[in-house]
């Protein structure tokens, strides 16, 4: 499957399994796209709102996007108000509407029911996707910080599923529409998020596997917080000579300190190229930063990091 550079695609999915920073990349990424000019929407799914963290307040979870810096629109998707949302454009009578998604019963079954929750879900940033006005896209670029690595690819293939089973009417014919855009390499493209331990690549190259099996379009990949060191493997056996000789209590800490700087680097250079080698995709290196909270300069640091990463293309 063939493409252009993943920030030159509108709509970017970010996945990962839990615990490796997927939300802070994603919340990144869309920093990042915005500042070059891009009018860009960071979606979060399932109510979640944990990208509020690293901007200093949570936009309310609902079907509205809010502003949190100019260029910027976040949106933490409520499948709720999502569902009503889509009722109401389907059925003539708002009462009707208002009465049904009052009823524990419906809740209960809209909940049940495989796959709907996903699907409005995804149909909800499909309409931000193709949304016009003026005869232009109303957003550039379209970040989802999508759910951990197995919901996030069902998430993806929700709306190929729906049309295989609706035998007709409009939810199968929106259905085909979404399934056209988000296997569409040239419109789409998944970003895997990794960490630098085994487990963690492990999991992504078989995130990239299962994404490829499905002919869903991954463009890159990403390994985040990686550690680094001034020394150099020339360094090692010096420093080796250094803390394990006679010399004062402080040499000998501070050699340590530094071994154990230089052999975590190169551990962590090691797991990215096997995400290299075993995926084939571009991969962004991103630093381990200690401070993310609003104003450190931290999430702003990442964000650079990823649009000067190379083979992720250059936004336009």
């Amino acid at each position: 499957m063939t493409g252009p550079p993943l920030l030159e695609r509108r709509l970017i999915f970010v996945i990962g399994k839990g615990g490796v920073g997927k939300t802070t990349v994603a919340t990144a990424l869309a920093l990042g796209l915005s500042d070059t000019g891009l009018h860009t929407l960071l979606v979060e799914v399932a109510s979640e709102q944990r990208s509020g963290a690293l901007f200093g307040a949570a936009p309310p979870a609902g079907v509205v996007p809010e502003e949190v810096r100019p260029g910027l629109d976040v949106l933490s998707i409520d499948a709720d108000k999502a569902t009503e949302e889509y009722l109401a454009r389907q059925l003539p009578m708002r009462p009707l509407v208002e009465l049904m998604v009052r009823s524990r019963a419906f809740h209960q079954v809209t909940q049940a029911a495989p796959g709907l929750s996903e699907l409005v879900t995804v149909g909800k940033i499909w309409d931000f996707a193709t949304a016009i006005t003026d005869g232009a896209p109303v957003y550039d670029r379209i970040v989802v910080d999508a759910p951990a690595t197995g919901h996030g690819i069902a998430l993806l293939e929700v709306a190929g599923r729906i049309h295989e089973l609706a035998s007709s009417g409009p939810i199968r014919e929106q259905a085909g529409k979404i399934e056209q855009v988000i296997h569409h390499p040239a419109a789409t493209g998944v970003l895997v998020v990794a960490t630098p331990e085994e487990l963690a690549v492990s999991e992504a190259l078989d995130a990239v596997a299962a994404l490829r099996a499905r002919d869903l379009p991954v463009a890159a990949a990403v390994m985040n917080a990686m550690r680094a060191s001034a020394m150099t493997d020339a360094d090692e056996a010096p420093l080796r000579t250094v803390a394990d000789g006679s010399g004062s209590a402080a040499d000998r800490a501070a050699a340590g300190a530094a071994l154990d700087t230089l052999l975590a680097a190169r551990h962590d250079a090691a797991e990215r190229e096997a995400l290299i080698t075993g995926t084939g995709l571009p991969v962004a290196s991103l630093p381990e930063v200690p401070d993310l909270q609003p104003g450190s300069g931290g999430l702003e640091r990442l964000a650079g990091a990823l649009l000067a990463a190379p083979g992720l293309g250059v936004p336009r």
